[in-house]
């Protein structure tokens, strides 16, 4: 892959989410029936049938208090604090077209706005709130894990919440970068394009998120078991990985992307492998591609891997394959570069 461009610049303070406390459940109590106690029944000439031994007079007086009533009684449960405040959120990106959303990527930063008044803030799960002390507004930085996070503001009794859903990228697709043509040369059956990289889902801003490449070792059969081709590498890189790329745009119907340009290519086995004219040799030539992102200077985490695969047909098609696309030539196409 190319040399990494700029990337997109958010002054915050480090990231950091997922989390949460359940509310314990409530125990209950199951009173059961007291019997009432009576007295024994006597012969029949006994004479009437005595008072329950609990009962007084008729004019007893008023009923005894309640046994809870007096001193060593529960206290009664506390109130709930006070919600007396809103919160409003805005994100910092500017795409997708909805900055209210609570759905955000790793990473993203959300300005928070509570009213009226300033407030302390505080977070439950893995994430950032700068600053934190005696502010109506702040920044609300998600971390690297997806999952629930509560975002509170606090002033004396007030008390009020604002939950977001943080996701990590899942998979990634590719395109023909715009404004390039197709690799090919007249006669051989070789194929090749320039292809951008976007980042899904795409319904948030990945735009705190690097991404890069691990290396990987070619896959032949056919035509492209030549020395060449066997046990080559895909990109050569140093120390196995590419550079990381920082992901710097947003495209609604697309995702997020690093406008890295990424080079796939066929190569060319050479007549002597494919054969000069039609029927090639038919071969196929894959790299298991792994993907990786972060966000700053936290872990990396793996992309599920995607083949990037080539394949030469016997009547002089070339497939050349990454991503989801695909781009084909015929051998007795012009010859064409990438631009």
């Amino acid at each position: 892959m190319p040399a990494p461009p700029g990337y997109l610049s958010v002054v915050w303070p480090p990231f950091g989410l997922k989390g949460g406390s359940g509310a314990e459940p409530e125990m209950e109590t199951e009173d059961g029936a007291v019997p009432a106690i009576g007295a024994d029944a006597g012969p029949a000439d006994a004479g009437p049938a005595r008072a329950p031994a609990d009962a007084g007079p008729a004019d007893a007086g008023p009923a005894r208090a309640p046994a809870d009533a007096g001193p060593g009684a529960p206290a009664a449960p506390a109130a709930p604090a006070a919600s007396c405040c809103t919160i409003t959120t805005e994100t910092i990106a500017t795409s997708p077209a909805n900055r209210a959303r609570t759905k955000i990527g790793v990473g993203e930063p959300v300005k928070v706005t509570s009213a009226p008044g300033a407030k302390n803030w505080s977070v439950t799960g893995d994430g950032t709130v700068v600053p934190s002390f005696g502010t109506t507004t702040a920044v609300f930085i998600a971390g690297d894990t997806a999952g629930p996070v509560k975002v509170t503001a606090t002033a004396g009794p007030c008390v009020c919440s604002v939950d977001f859903t943080v996701v990590a990228p899942a998979s990634w697709t590719m395109e023909r970068q715009p404004g390039t043509n197709v690799r090919h040369r007249k006669g051989r059956p070789d194929c090749g394009w320039k292809g951008l990289t976007w980042f899904h889902p795409d319904d948030v801003n990945f735009q705190m998120v690097q991404d890069r490449e691990k290396d990987s070792t070619a896959v032949t059969s056919g035509a492209y078991n030549t020395p060449t081709f066997i046990g080559a590498k895909h990109g050569n890189y140093a120390g196995g990985f590419s550079g990381w790329f920082g992901l710097t745009r947003h495209q609604a119907a697309k995702g997020t992307t690093d406008d890295a340009p990424d080079t796939i290519y066929s190569g060319d086995p050479g007549p002597a492998a494919t054969g000069a004219t039609v029927p090639f040799k038919v071969g196929t030539l894959s790299f298991p591609i792994t993907l990786q992102w972060r966000v700053g200077s936290k872990p990396e985490h793996d992309f599920p891997t995607v083949n990037q695969e080539h394949e030469i047909f016997s009547a002089g098609t070339c497939d050349s394959r990454k991503g989801g696309h695909t781009e084909s030539t015929l051998f007795s196409d012009g010859t064409s570069g990438y631009t």
